[in-house]
């Protein structure tokens, strides 16, 4: 399984997490982020990504913080970061910072 879909899968898994939480069927979550109910099925699934305009919608709509949204099981881990230089982590590091910071 690739990095991009073992990612996928997670923030699938994490996105049910909430919306059960919060008691939200995934058309109430749709309604409140302005997209179709397939769409929402389709990120809970892993089927597809969410576009960085839609993070802070959806973090809205499950009254959490951005970064919740990537608060992870600790069983399951994203595999293929430890090959990517310190140089390239720090870049991201920055770049989710600066999104975050927004």
């Amino acid at each position: 399984m690739g990095i991009m879909t073992t990612f996928k899968k997670q923030f699938g898994k994490r996105l049910k997490e909430l919306k059960t939480l919060r008691n939200m069927t995934d058309l109430q979550l749709a309604e409140k982020v302005g997209v179709e109910e397939k769409t929402v099925n389709y990120w809970l699934n892993g089927h597809n990504s969410v576009t960085f305009g839609k993070l802070p919608l959806i973090a809205n709509a499950l009254d959490v913080p951005v970064y919740a949204l990537f608060i992870f099981d600790d069983d399951v881990k994203v595999t293929g970061l430890g090959a990517m230089s310190d140089k390239d982590k720090k870049i991201i590091e920055k770049i989710v910072k600066l999104y975050l910071s927004r």
